[in-house]
């Protein structure tokens, strides 16, 4: 059975635990008081994916990290052994658009990660009256996959595009073993 790792991060307040306890099945509600996450928390469950001809269970740990720059000292240890970052951010927040460029550097770029790898959730909260269209990202970001997440709308199209983001994963992660595989080999 193949592991995931994938990081959970961006600004604070921008939906990162809600969308993760969606992903995870960890709860159906998706409303409810806010409280910040503290460090990290780690939820595990297995999603079931189609590559191609291979079908195959994917054991995924999501970790849904602070947006709390208190917690800068921790983040070395959440970056290691990741398969994959997802940067949650509100697009009604004007200062989420720059604030999640530090996100990007500190977790993408440091690391080298392919943008297969990577995702960005433009998360809508309830009642926003945001559209789902063109947001000004730095043309760093802008390579990046991008879905808009609406949980009160359209909760099964978020599912779907986190599951083919999955599936990417797997797919960069599958290369990258092979590749280290025959370089033994040879």
């Amino acid at each position: 059975m193949l592991k995931a790792k994938i990081l959970f991060i961006g600004p604070n307040e921008s939906g990162k635990t809600v969308l993760a306890n969606f992903l995870s099945d960890t709860t159906e509600n998706v409303g409810g008081e806010y409280r910040p996450t503290q460090g990290v928390r780690i939820l595990e469950f297995e999603s079931q994916n189609e590559g191609g001809n291979d079908k195959h269970t994917l054991e995924v740990e999501l970790w849904d990290c602070s947006g709390d720059f208190k917690f800068e000292s921790c983040w070395p240890a959440l970056l290691r052994d990741n398969s994959g970052v997802v940067i949650v951010f509100n697009p009604d927040v004007p200062s989420h658009l720059k604030e999640i460029e530090t996100w990007h550097s500190m977790f993408i770029s440091s690391q080298g990660l392919q943008d297969s790898q990577c995702l960005l959730i433009a998360h809508h909260k309830p009642g926003s009256a945001a559209e789902e269209g063109w947001l000004p990202l730095a043309s760093h970001l802008a390579r990046l996959p991008l879905i808009h997440s609406n949980l009160e709308e359209e909760p099964e199209d978020v599912r779907q595009a986190f599951t083919r983001y999955l599936e990417n994963v797997v797919n960069t992660l599958s290369e990258s073993r092979e590749q280290e595989e025959m370089s033994i080999i040879t």
